[in-house]
């Protein structure tokens, strides 16, 4: 049970809201092809041009939601937090444009050698089971970058590749043969995410995507980036109803453009400092307002909508200010979206998902293990036994269980030992802590032991990758 933001008749109003924006101020489409199918899917045309949606296709859309997407059963047993402890498992790759330099404190453009590092750490380090682009590259061609990036990795991991967002549509044909070629299908390869740029406009370029996609149908989803304060109003309930009516609205011109495609809806809020000019993902009010948005799509426009940006934070360096902001969010959408499970989400992330720091990411996996061992059952001995312990404990050994036998056997099974924030005499300082991650990192750098997909795989990727450039770069 998720805690309610707004009063039922406060969601009432903001449904009437939404449906008003879009009847009455409607889309700006940037590609004539979509404008004219939606035209003639019924849309109307304002006299600025703008598309308007009826109300019988706001309808239809929340159908078509609630089927893909049907509400949980009343009945239905609420989610069990404490689960089985297990290891952790991490992926690492957000296709962010900057690296995080231990040495300078600053940020460096995506390039070869930060790739390669940052792939080198994701193959030694075990708790990594799978990697995705982590860096965007500014040393190539943009119309080759993703693909000679894929090459790269699968000549240094033997780690699964993830799938990705294609920046640019012309290399979507290859794309699609190189995620085969590392055993992906087309759905599973291609990230369905397509950006609407705020306030409710959509760009040829997204709709050329989206086209590319629809050639197998694949999944389309709408993303709203509202901005509170910038491109969006500077209240929870004013942007809420714009990045509701931006998400609907997106997925009805998606439903147009190819009938057959799953939809679904996401949320990335960001906050506008007047003050400094300056951008957060990581206020109180942008957890509401992507909140705000999950609980209204589920009310009223059929679900299928989830927030995105999780673990997008303002820090621009790693530590405790990442930490802090990092729980804030996570906190809030446990509350508001997430029934009270927590999620700690965004490993390395910083600079509001532009940055990529491998130091923050192990920080941040350290959090992680921890918040499994707190969710994690405990251990159940057999009927009897812990009786029988501490009948010897106290009655034979005078209450001294530090020598048991069970004690020192199970020692290791029982205390979480943490690597960087470490429950000592004296705390360490937060340059302390950021240092030994910094070292971490460079040690499976240099302890790495050269390994890559299979030779024809290889083969394979590279010949995509030659046609590409001839037919992309000339």
């Amino acid at each position: 049970m998720n805690t309610q933001l707004f009063s039922d008749s406060q969601f009432e109003q903001l449904a009437d809201d939404v449906r008003r924006v879009l009847a009455e101020v409607g889309y700006v489409v940037g590609h004539e092809g979509l404008r004219k199918m939606a035209l003639a899917a019924g849309c109307g045309e304002s006299a600025e041009g703008r598309i308007l949606f009826r109300g019988h296709q706001v309808a239809e859309l929340r159908d078509r939601l609630r089927e893909q997407y049907p509400p949980p059963a009343p009945d239905a047993p609420e989610a069990v937090l404490i689960r089985p402890r297990e290891q952790l498992r991490a992926g690492i790759g957000n296709i962010t444009p900057k690296l995080y330099d231990h040495q300078t404190g600053l940020a460096q453009g995506g390039a070869l050698k930060g790739l390669t590092d940052v792939v080198k750490f994701a193959q030694m380090e075990p708790r990594v089971v799978s990697v995705g682009i982590p860096l965007s590259r500014q040393d190539i061609d943009p119309a080759v970058e993703q693909l000679d990036t894929i090459v790269v990795m699968a000549e240094l991991t033997d780690k699964p590749i993830s799938g990705l967002d294609p920046t640019v549509p012309e290399t979507m044909p290859y794309l699609l043969e190189m995620g085969e070629a590392l055993g992906h299908t087309a759905q599973s390869f291609i990230s369905p995410c397509n950006c609407i740029n705020p306030p409710l406009r959509l760009e040829a370029r997204t709709v050329d995507v989206m086209l590319a996609r629809r050639v197998f149908h694949g999944k389309q989803m709408m993303t709203t980036m509202t901005n509170i304060g910038g491109t969006g109003p500077v209240d929870v309930y004013g942007s809420v109803v714009l990045a509701t009516a931006e998400i609907v609205g997106g997925l009805i011109l998606a439903m147009v453009l190819d009938p057959d495609a799953p939809l679904m809806g996401y949320t990335a809020t960001t906050q506008l400092d007047m003050r400094t000019g300056n951008i957060t993902e990581s206020s109180p009010q942008t957890v509401q307002v992507d909140a705000g948005v999950v609980q209204l799509m589920d009310r009223y426009f059929g679900g299928g909508t989830a927030v995105g940006g999780r673990g997008y934070i303002t820090a621009r360096r790693p530590g405790l200010q990442a930490l802090f902001e990092r729980f804030l969010k996570a906190v809030g959408y446990a509350g508001l979206v997430d029934g009270h499970a927590l999620h700690y989400v965004g490993n390395g992330n910083l600079d509001n998902g532009s940055m990529l720091s491998v130091e923050q990411y192990l920080l941040d996996l350290e959090v992680s293990e921890a918040l499994g061992r707190l969710w994690g059952a405990p251990s159940v001995p057999a009927a009897g036994d812990a009786v029988e312990r501490i009948r010897e404990g106290v009655l034979a050994a005078g209450g001294n269980f530090l020598a048991r036998e069970h004690t020192l056997s199970h020692f290791r099974d029982e205390l979480w030992d943490p690597t960087y924030f470490q429950r000592l005499t004296d705390t360490k300082t937060e340059q302390t802590i950021v240092n030994e991650a910094h070292a971490r990192y460079r040690a499976l750098v240099d302890a790495y032991e050269p390994t890559s997909y299979p030779d024809e795989v290889l083969m394979e990727l590279r010949a995509v990758l030659d046609r590409a450039r001839r037919a992309l770069v000339g």
